[in-house]
């Protein structure tokens, strides 16, 4: 069953652009993940320092296998001191 994700990330006001930046550049790798159908990296207009990534995985160890590549733990921690707050990340599962 196909999963729905959200990684929420809220920058520190001086770190906006570099957060942007580091983040952008996993687009692109996730898309391209046989076990992605669809990622999205948006800002909120009204908040410009809240990013989030809205994915949909194809099932649960498609996303496991993401969530622990290499790529995807080492920009996580290279985040971290961008960060105002934790990485909000929630999994969803359709239901109609």
């Amino acid at each position: 069953m196909a999963l729905h994700v959200t990684a929420r990330f809220i920058a520190r006001d001086d770190s906006r652009d570099a957060l942007k930046n580091l983040l952008i550049t996993l687009v692109e790798p996730i898309r391209n993940d046989p076990g992605c159908d669809s990622c999205f990296f948006i800002q909120n207009t009204a908040q410009p320092n809240e990013f989030v990534f809205i994915e949909v995985w194809k099932g649960k160890a498609e996303l496991d296998r993401h969530l622990a590549d290499e790529a995807v733990t080492r920009a996580i921690e290279d985040a971290e001191p961008l960060l105002d707050e934790a990485v909000e990340l929630k999994i969803y599962e359709p239901l109609a």
